[in-house]
This record gives C-alpha cells, structure tokens and sequence, in this order.
C-alpha cells in the first residue's frame, strides 16, 4: 500500500461532505429541513433546535503566538527534499494535473512546493507565478473583513440582513452572525435560469428574494454560499469599494502576499490560474469567478499559510475575536464516528475537524476546506504537527489526504530528529 493510500481512509472522508456541499457544490444539511415550498411564519426568538453543537475547543489546541513567523527561513534541506518527492508521488499517484502545497513550522521554518501541469491539454507547465483556485476557503477571508469591521465599531454581530437588503426573506431576523455560521437559513446557492451561479451579485439577490428560505434563522444549521455572497456585499457597503479591493488592502498587502488576491465577479479566467480539470480535462467553471465572498480567492499554498498563520496569531484579529470564531460550532453535515471517518463542525468562517489517523491518533484541523467539482483545496493549522498547512489542486482530486501525507511525513522526521 503507498504512502499515500495510507493516510488517505480516515481524511477523505472527514472532508468528503465539503466537497460536496461547498463552494459550487450541491449539498445541504441533513440536520435542516427541507425548503419550504411557501414563506415561513417565523417567531422572534425561536431555539436553536438542530444537532448538538460542539464545545469551544480549549486554547491548547491553538498556536502560540509566533512573533518571528515573518522572518522564518526554509525547512531544514532534508526535510525541503521529502516533502518535494511526497508531492511528485502524490500527483503520480492521483493524476491530479498539478498541486501547489505549503507546510510552516513555528520555530523551524517554511516549505512550499508548486508541481505539474498548470493546463494538462495542452501540456502547460506551472511556473512561478502559477497560482491555483481555493474555493470555500475564500470564506475565511470573508469572516475577516466581516470581523475587522466589527472590530472597528463599523458593524455589530447583531445587525439584520434588513439594514441592507430588506428585500430577503425574513431579513429583519437574519442577523451577520447567522450568515457567518450558515444558520440564517437561506439556502446554498442563489441560481437563477442559468443553474450555473453565473448570475451577476445583483442577480443572486434578486433572486434570494423570491426564495423561501429552508428555515427560521437560528433554528437549524445549513451551509450556504449565498450567506457568504450577501456577506461580501455588506462588506462592499461598509467599505465603499469592491470585495476584491478590501481583500487586497486588509490583507493581502499588510501580509505581504504577492500571489493571492479575489477575483472580480464576472473576471475572465485569469491567465496565470492553474486550469481547472476534470480528470485530466481541461473544465473551466463559468460559476467560479461571480461567488464574492463565498469563495473567490486565487493564490499560492505559501500565501495561503501566511494567511492562516496570521490569523491565529493574532495580527489580522484581536486573539479574542479569534477565540470567538470557534464559540459556536454546528454540524451541518451527517456525523461519521461510526465509520471512524471524522466529524466537521462549522463556526465563524472556520471548520473543527476531528478524526483518528492511520497510526490511531486523534487529530483535529483547524481551518477551512473547498470543492468545486474541478478544483479542491485546503488550509488548516494541525496541533499534534504544531504545523500550518495548504494544499490546492487544480482536479476534483482530494486535496486533504495529500495535506495529511505531508503533515505525515514532518512527524515522522521530526520524529527521528
């Protein structure tokens, strides 16, 4: 059995339900009803009345504050050429076109690796600007700007959908906390004629204003994209400027990041994008490029770890806001302990994973996960690893069993070291 197959049972699986209820996916959430054909009837305080949520985890899973993080150098060399040849393996071992994958190790160091084939028809290699699709991870990015705002008195938790878009079913009791944590009840996608998501955002709310929405918010949990568009787009109307801007300037340049930005709704393919495949085909996804702040983020797995570092560290949010992210956590998807395949519970912009390994350790991942069916990706900090990791492929190949490779490999050396 390889290396990776190995470490493969247990991960896939505990993100599997992501991949297809995420970004562009189709899923919901079996602990919600069904949409109701007619507008609810809704109390003002109705009890949250869906599974048990998940308790905050304790501090000790989080990172301690890494104040030398932006001046780590690389991985030790022969951990750097391990990691090279997983990657070579597991683009070998899964077809995938190509991967671009990054590991920070507080105190140690920094790795990144970008591999294979930007377009596979042509063959088109990746180069060094090459950056890849991230999908629903694009949600924490979202979560951020939201919480900054906050932050900054700009916008309270408690504020309804009704301040901006009365037009939505029930908006004056959804409130920017249910849209964070996908219990306001809209549902997961706005599609009009098209069926694609390529409707402009205008479009998408016109059109969720025609939609019952699948509960009372705050009565059950079900994940939603167009939570996270309509979060994007208050966003736009606090900052007074476009989503992809406010990413760019409260994010992207106070961390330095040259290959990560948000794409403009209605943005042709960009040019330096790894081509989205399915298999081994070439498949752009026309829904993509319009989904604002459910997921529009383009870049490099090294951006990606700078990110994510910065944000539990404390330096893109004050640690308290940080620790509120994970306050409430709800499954939104069918649990799997009986198959020992993991369980995810989705808070503020952010996913608890819990799962047993290979070796029958428990784990648990800290971050956020994305699918479209021509396109995965991955971003979390693994505390038994003490490390950050991200992984994005550019095919419907799993990204998370190749994070788990990597994180399998630098346990296993440090092990030995």
């Amino acid at each position: 059995m390889s290396a990776l197959s190995l470490t493969t049972r247990a991960v896939v699986a505990a993100w599997t339900t992501l991949a297809v209820a995420g970004c562009g996916g189709t899923g919901g959430s079996a602990a919600s009803p069904a949409a109701a054909p007619t507008a609810l009837t809704c109390q003002t305080a109705t009890p949250f009345a869906g599974a048990p949520l998940h308790a905050a985890p304790p501090s000790s899973l989080f990172p301690a504050t890494d104040l030398a993080a932006a001046s780590l150098g690389p991985l030790p060399k022969e951990l750097g050429v391990l990691l090279d040849q997983k990657v070579r393996d597991i683009l070998q071992q899964t077809g995938a076109p190509a991967m671009t994958a990054a590991i920070t190790i507080p105190g140690l160091g920094r790795w990144s690796s970008t591999q294979g084939l930007a377009q596979a028809i042509p063959p088109k290699p990746v180069n060094s600007d090459t950056e890849f699709y991230w999908g629903s991870v694009g949600k924490a990015f979202t979560a951020v700007l939201v919480l900054q705002l906050v932050e900054e008195g700009k916008l309270r938790l408690d504020d309804t959908l009704s301040r901006w878009y009365p037009q939505i079913p029930q908006a004056e009791r959804i409130t920017l906390a249910q849209l964070l944590t996908h219990t306001s009840g809209l549902p997961i996608h706005a599609l009009g004629a098209s069926g694609l998501g390529t409707e402009t955002p205008a479009q998408q709310v016109a059109v969720l204003a025609q939609t019952p929405l699948l509960f009372c918010p705050g009565t059950h949990a079900s994940y939603s994209n167009a939570g996270y568009v309509l979060l994007g787009l208050v966003v736009e109307a606090v900052e007074q400027r476009p989503f992809y801007q406010s990413v760019h300037h409260r994010i992207a340049a106070p961390l330095g990041l040259q290959h990560l930005r948000a794409l403009r709704p209605g943005e042709d393919m960009p040019a330096a994008l790894a081509t989205p495949h399915a298999g081994r085909t070439p498949k752009a996804d026309p829904g993509a490029w319009t989904r604002l702040g459910a997921g529009s983020v383009v870049a490099r797995a090294e951006d990606m770890v700078v990110f994510w570092q910065a944000v539990l560290s404390g330096r893109l949010l004050a640690p308290a806001t940080v620790q509120s992210q994970w306050t409430l956590l709800y499954q939104l998807f069918p649990t799997t302990t009986e198959t020992n395949q993991g369980n995810r519970w989705f808070g503020m912009g952010v996913t608890l994973s819990e799962w047993t390994d290979s070796a029958g350790r428990a784990r648990t991942w800290l971050g956020h996960g994305g699918h479209i069916p021509t396109a995965d990706a991955v971003m979390l900090y693994d505390p038994a690893a003490n490390a950050y990791a991200a992984v994005a492929v550019n095919s419907d190949v799993q990204s998370t069993p190749a994070a788990n490779a990597l994180l399998t490999t630098v346990m296993a050396w440090r092990a030995a070291h």
